[in-house]
């Protein structure tokens, strides 16, 4: 049975594919106890996840203070989830948010002009804020293990991680945007990520969705990496044939 098919309706099977789940082998999804979803601007990707499957434990983390509200108002009654209403970088203290049209472009980095002929005016800066900036390594201090950390953060890769390094010790599962072309100023793309994720911190990249193409153009897709020492039953050599590259 494919991953697909363990999500009995078609509602659930495109769910389950929309946030990643279907890039699962069978029987590795429903052990997804603790999730953490950083960018999580309206939970979209959060809302999905909990039609597939029921964490024991689901942080979200968005630093929109409009965004959050709505987070409050979808998940704030669900005792499971943990909201955090912060910006995730690499230090404690106050960053400077830049809001465009479109809120799930919205990131710690300016966007490239560039980017304007692809994606059009919804690209643009609305509002800048100041917000509160966290590190993974502090939020999630408290937990002995993290099943799944999903990272949306428009070009702030490199920070998230860098503020990680006890995070990504205890984490089994990495779901990530990979980015083929640069969107942000000082942004990073998907040679840095894998770099950081392989070469420093031993994961492996298991499985990858389709790119999405904009304007003829591959700009991104969401990579799943995978901690070998967390999830020795990943014994697969399809998948785990590059974990020592």
């Amino acid at each position: 049975m494919s991953p697909t098919e363990i999500f009995s309706t078609r509602r659930l099977a495109i769910d389950a594919e929309m946030c990643g789940l279907t890039l699962f082998p069978p029987g590795f999804a429903e052990k997804l106890t603790c999730v953490v979803d950083v960018g999580a601007n309206v939970g979209q990707w959060s809302g999905m996840l909990l039609n597939c499957i029921h964490p024991k434990k689901l942080i979200i983390v968005e630093p929109i203070p409009d965004a959050f509200a709505v987070l409050q108002e979808k998940f704030g009654s669900n005792r499971s989830v943990d909201l955090h209403n912060a910006a995730i970088g690499d230090r404690e203290g106050v960053a400077k948010l830049k809001i465009t049209r479109d809120t799930t472009g919205a990131s710690l980095l300016q966007p490239r002009e560039e980017m304007r002929a692809l994606v059009g005016g919804n690209w643009a800066v609305g509002a800048e804020i100041e917000v509160k900036m966290t590190t993974l390594d502090q939020l999630l201090v408290f937990l002995p293990e993290v099943s799944l950390l999903k990272i949306d953060v428009q070009g702030y890769e490199k920070p998230v991680l860098a503020g990680a390094k006890q995070t990504l010790a205890k984490t089994k599962f990495i779901l990530i945007e990979l980015n083929f072309m640069p969107q942000y100023d000082g942004g990073s793309w998907l040679g840095d990520i894998h770099e950081i994720l392989t070469r420093q911190f031993g994961f492996f990249l298991a499985n990858a969705t389709g790119p999405q193409v904009l304007n003829g153009r591959a700009s991104m897709c969401d990579g799943l990496y995978v901690n070998p020492n967390l999830v020795r039953e990943w014994t697969d050599p399809r998948f785990c044939s590059n974990a020592t590259d």
